[in-house]
């Protein structure tokens, strides 16, 4: 399966209103986005803060993917058999927050990835997100 019909594959069904793979090795950039999502458009610098060493500082200043201003929620990204971490956006102007889902691949993969899929409600998208980083 490709990267963008994984994405794709994330959006199919509603539950995710934008999602994307992103490299955070030495390709760092969105491999495949949702077309016209936010996660299109995360930076190299973004991903450079979600894997960072300093797993503290986004706790108090929150963090950015794809401009957007976002606050975490837990961080187990670097917990092996864990590799997620649960974000929400920030409101700017009146517009709804959403839920973020942070997923990192297992190290046996060739090509690392985080997939991004920010949905409805309070965490729709953890076991579809469980359940497809283990597909990848």
């Amino acid at each position: 399966m490709s990267w963008q019909s994984y994405v794709d594959n994330l959006m199919a069904d509603g539950s995710c209103q934008d999602a994307a793979i992103v490299g955070y090795t030495d390709a760092k950039y969105v491999w495949a986005s949702f077309v016209g999502g936010i996660f299109a458009n995360i930076t190299p610098e973004e991903i450079d803060v979600l894997v960072g060493k300093d797993r503290e500082g986004f706790f108090t200043g929150g963090l950015t993917l794809g401009d957007k201003k976002c606050s975490v929620i837990r961080d187990s990204l670097q917990i092996d058999g864990d590799w997620t971490m649960d974000i929400r956006t920030k409101s700017q102007g009146g517009e709804p927050t959403y839920n973020v889902s942070v997923g990192r691949a297992g190290k046996e993969m060739k090509a690392y990835s985080i997939g991004y899929c920010h949905g409805k409600g309070r965490y729709p998208w953890r076991a579809a997100q469980q359940e497809s980083i283990s597909d990848v």
